[in-house]
């Protein structure tokens, strides 16, 4: 728990730099002013939109956990995805896998069967985000090579997760490792399960359901540009937030704190045609709606996790 609490500490530390060197450079006083005339009417829906994300993500949770068959009480299973939104500051939001870790202490499934359902969760994002991007890209002449790029990228990923040669590969070379081969044991039940996981069907559930939460987040974040004055197109808004979010799942810094931003504004900027000001104020709506907003969700829904299911005791060894 002290590693989440200094992991939560450092982004942080992290995103208030990011952001003073941001409003340093858009100017202050514009910023201000941006920030100001913002419609405080609006927060409530942004938040429940966000919100409502988060739910129908659950609902993919819950899915995939039933085809892990490794099935949990609503309540506890609740509070568990919550706590994971604690992890989206992580890097790619791998540290969701912490979700695993109180899975097995509810009902014993090991943690190497049921992390593959966080990295099916990362994949599905990757995938039903690259959709709401080629969407976006019909508003330029431009942009859908980098989405194809990405949904290469994603596919060669599925690919060498589904890969039974790469993973008796991987096994061989963990035993080999004196300080890994404890995991290899363990690498057969999260080749098993991830198999299952990304097989055809699996995929195309998860990408619509991924798909139409990422629709609510991106309707918040069309509300916080209205909300803020400025005058963009709804898939101008599409291509500018996928393109920003993937920069930071890519960079692999927490959270994508500092690219993410940098894409935001800069895009704003560039393809909207704001100012530097009005282009950062609205950067850090976006991101206290997604990134800030999630997080909150996640610190909340880890203290009612630890009182629920308990400390997360096996974190330091993920499969003893």
């Amino acid at each position: 728990m002290e590693r989440l609490k200094k992991n939560l500490v450092l982004a942080l530390g992290l995103g208030v730099a990011v952001y003073l060197v941001l409003a340093v450079l858009a100017d202050l006083e514009d910023l201000g002013v941006a920030l100001s005339g913002f419609r405080l009417s609006l927060v409530p829906v942004i938040f429940g939109l966000v919100a409502l994300s988060y739910v129908v993500r659950f609902v993919r949770w819950s899915y995939y956990l039933r085809l892990l068959k490794a099935t949990m009480p609503l309540r506890p299973n609740v509070a568990i995805f919550a706590a994971g939104l604690s992890m989206t500051i992580s890097p790619g939001k791998l540290g969701e896998v912490l979700k695993s870790v109180f899975i097995k202490q509810v009902n014993g499934a090991p943690i190497a069967r049921t992390a593959p359902a966080v990295v099916a969760e990362r994949a599905t994002d990757g995938t039903g985000m690259i959709a709401w991007g080629l969407m976006g890209a019909l508003a330029f002449s431009f942009g859908f090579e980098a989405l194809l790029l990405f949904l290469a990228i994603a596919a060669v990923g599925i690919a060498v997760l589904r890969s039974k040669r790469l993973s008796l590969l991987a096994e061989r070379v963990l035993l080999k490792l004196p300080l890994l081969n404890r995991l290899a044991p363990h690498v057969g039940d999260f080749h098993g399960a991830s198999s299952e996981l990304l097989a055809t069907r699996p995929l195309i559930v998860g990408t619509f359901i991924s798909f139409c939460s990422w629709g609510l987040e991106i309707l918040a974040v069309y509300l916080c540009v209205v909300g803020i004055g400025a005058e963009v197109p709804f898939l101008v808004v599409v291509f500018i937030f996928v393109l920003g979010s993937f920069a930071g799942a890519f960079s692999m810094l927490p959270g994508g704190i500092g690219v993410a931003e940098a894409g935001l504004a800069g895009g704003f900027s560039t393809f909207a045609g704001l100012s530097g000001g009005l282009s950062v104020a609205l950067t850090f709506v976006i991101r206290i709606a997604t990134l800030w907003f999630a997080t909150l969700i996640g610190v909340v829904g880890l203290l009612v996790v630890r009182r629920v299911v308990g400390e997360p005791a096996d974190l330091e060894d993920p499969e003893p």
